[in-house]
This record gives structure tokens, C-alpha cells and sequence, in this order.
């Protein structure tokens, strides 16, 4: 078995010790872009999403999707307190969360859920936790979540708005119980899944899931022209963007916060909007 927390460490220890090099080989243009620029120049992506099994009174049922903020000293409240304005100028049906609210002191766990509590969905806000919320107080982030009104959905599913939610742990830190969250969930209801890993999109496809929303990966957090991401923390390689995987339907959100080191290349800091729609056979 793979000890995903020592693969991680080696990760971020491996990705700080890479930004530098590949910000001075940009020369200085490109690092004062890499760390000056892009972490806080936010990417707001558009998806239409056709759902099979979605009834045609949701079409146009509008899901917005926050992950990896990373609540840091280099990711400051008003940089997350201007994104959720934003939201709130056109508020969606639903806001998801897919996890690492932290990224190593749980003191912060508050403030963060204070900000994101702020958001005002016709359907309330839905979250999930990461790898790093674990590894910082888990227990904490999820009541701190809850106490703002936002709904840790842990190995559980709800419905919002007429809409099919499912939360899947975490995965990296083996808290992940697809059953369990798909508990009560009828066989021929259009779902969306929330999942801090895009590596759980396998047993996703198995299970059926029409849409499945991860991060985690940050989509590399620094890339390179004609190279692409330097590290992925994914087992199966997964980066950015769509993917297909028998009936399933995935996007990797890039996500909004960075680690350890305020720098982002090539790879902007993003808020993902999903446009739903029947599907047309």
C-alpha cells in the first residue's frame, strides 16, 4: 500500500524546491509574473453540462465549485473574501467545496469558514474535506464548516434544489467510503459527486456517477511551455480540466490557493461554474 502522506510530503518538498528553478529559468519577467501575477488573478471558468436524467425543470441549474484554498499566510482572507463577493453578485443555486480549506495549522480553520460562510446560494453552500484538513484537525474544519451553515457532506448524499449531491471522503487519508455515500441514492438518479481526489473517479464510473467534481491537484500549480505540469500528485496522472471515464464525466478544478510558496505559472487560480442541462439522446 502506497503511504500517501509520505508521497505528499515528497510532493510539496519536490514542487518548492522546483518553483524557484523554473521561475528563474522564465527570468525575472516570469517570476515577478509567477509570484506577483497569477496567484491572485482568478480564472472563472463556464461549463454547460448535459445530465443524464435531469429533469428539465433543473435545466439551467447553476453549480459553482471552490477547492484547495489553502488558508495560509500566502493566501490572504481578502483575496478569499473577494472571490465570494463575486459569487454573491450572481448567486448560483448551489456552491461546492471540495476540500483542503487548511494547509498545515489549524488555527486557521475558523477565519476560513468564516469567509466562505458569507456565501449565499439559493440552495446552501456543500463541502467535503481534503488530505490536509486531516492533517490538520479534520474533526475542527468540519465542525467549524457546519457552524457557518456550510453542509460537510461525509460519505453521504442530500438533495439540493432537486439536485442529487453526494460527498465522498477523503481518500488520500482512507476516509473514503463510496458505498456509504451512495447509501439511499436510486439507480437511475442523475448525481453529482463530490471528491477531493480525481483518483476516485474509477470507482465513480463503476458506480455509475453521471458527474464527478475533484481538485486536489492544483493542475500542478507551475507549468511549463511544451512541458506542462512539473509534479502531479495523482496516481493516475490526472492534472486539469475534463476527463471521461466509462459513464462518468469529471473536472479537475485547478483550485483557488497555492502551497507552501505564493507562486503559480502558467496555471491561474480558478472558479469553476457548471451550467446544467437534460441530456439529449
Amino acid at each position: 500500500m502506497t503511504d500517501r502522506s509520505l508521497t505528499r510530503r515528497r510532493f510539496l518538498a519536490r514542487a518548492a524546491a522546483a518553483a524557484p528553478t523554473a521561475l528563474v529559468g522564465t527570468g525575472m519577467a516570469g517570476a515577478v509574473y509567477g509570484v506577483g501575477i497569477e496567484p491572485r488573478w482568478v480564472d472563472w471558468t463556464l461549463h454547460r453540462v448535459p445530465l443524464p436524467g435531469l429533469p428539465a425543470a433543473l435545466a439551467g441549474f447553476r453549480v459553482v465549485h471552490l477547492t484547495d484554498i489553502h488558508a495560509s499566510p500566502v493566501v490572504p482572507m481578502d483575496f478569499v473574501r473577494g472571490v465570494v463577493e463575486e459569487i454573491n453578485g450572481d448567486p448560483p443555486d448551489v456552491v461546492v467545496l471540495t476540500g483542503d480549506f487548511l494547509t498545515a495549522d489549524p488555527a486557521w480553520a475558523r477565519r476560513i469558514a468564516a469567509e466562505l460562510g458569507r456565501l449565499t446560494p439559493v440552495e446552501g453552500t456543500y463541502a467535503i474535506l481534503g488530505n490536509h484538513d486531516y492533517w490538520c484537525d479534520g474533526a475542527l474544519m468540519s465542525k467549524e464548516l457546519e457552524a457557518v451553515g456550510i453542509h460537510h457532506l461525509r460519505n453521504a448524499s442530500t438533495v439540493a434544489g432537486g439536485l442529487r449531491l453526494v460527498g465522498i471522503d477523503d481518500h488520500w487519508t482512507g476516509n473514503d467510503d463510496l458505498d456509504r455515500a451512495l447509501a439511499g441514492v436510486g439507480p437511475e438518479e442523475p448525481t453529482v459527486l463530490l471528491m477531493h481526489s480525481p483518483d476516485l473517479v474509477f470507482p465513480a464510473a463503476s458506480a455509475g456517477i453521471d458527474l464527478a467534481l475533484a481538485g486536489h491537484t492544483h493542475g500542478g500549480q507551475v507549468r511549463l511551455p511544451g512541458w506542462g505540469a512539473l509534479i502531479v500528485p495523482s496516481e493516475h496522472g490526472f492534472q486539469m480540466g475534463w476527463y471521461e471515464q466509462g459513464p462518468t464525466r469529471m473536472y479537475v478544478n485547478r483550485g483557488l490557493g497555492t502551497l507552501d510558496l505564493k507562486v503559480r505559472t502558467l496555471c491561474r487560480p480558478e472558479v469553476a461554474e457548471y451550467v446544467l442541462e437534460p441530456k439529449v439522446d
